[in-house]
């Protein structure tokens, strides 16, 4: 994911309860942002950009990749966000974007890329699931097919066709 900075010309709340924002960018596009699960009000777009309300309107924050004060909760290779938690970004976006994480489950990155933490591209998972993508991500590039330029679609497509079976749900 190259990260390109958003210019924020105008905002505006769709309700009270200010939990989705309308972005309005200097080149006259409009993106919708939502409230994060963060203490302090942050919000994100489903495209990964993070924005901060303070009394000087809403800024767009950039993510910190530099060690983490406190490892066990966040990994040194994902970009995370020092000030709102050492959470990660793409665990912002799943959990703002796609839901609350199941029970067991992990938010896996659909092209192998983590530094691509868009909403599209990130899935709740199992562990087990998220090892054999992980290894099908490996065989794809091995053949000289690069899951990065390739869509959501034929992902998921891949795999399903290698989907295995759960023994214990066999009946």
């Amino acid at each position: 994911m190259i990260y390109k900075p958003i210019c924020v010309d105008a905002y505006g709340f769709t309700d009270e309860s200010q939990t989705v924002v309308r972005i309005y960018t200097t080149k006259g596009g409009m993106i919708t942002a939502k409230r994060c699960p963060t203490i302090k009000p942050l919000y994100c777009t489903r495209d990964g950009h993070f924005f901060s309300l303070s009394r000087f309107g809403l800024n767009e924050v950039k993510p910190c990749f530099a060690v983490p004060k406190n490892p066990k909760v966040c990994h040194t290779r994902y970009p995370f966000m020092r000030q709102f938690g050492n959470r990660t970004c793409h665990m912002l976006v799943a959990l703002t974007w796609i839901g609350p994480r199941p029970e067991g489950y992990q938010c896996d990155h659909l092209n192998g890329d983590m530094l691509d933490w868009s909403a599209d591209n990130l899935q709740w998972v199992t562990p087990a699931e998220n090892c054999k993508r992980a290894k099908l991500l490996r065989v794809l590039r091995s053949i000289g097919r690069d899951p990065r330029k390739m869509s959501r679609e034929e992902l998921l497509e891949i795999f399903n066709k290698y989907e295995f079976t759960n023994p214990q749900n066999i009946d």
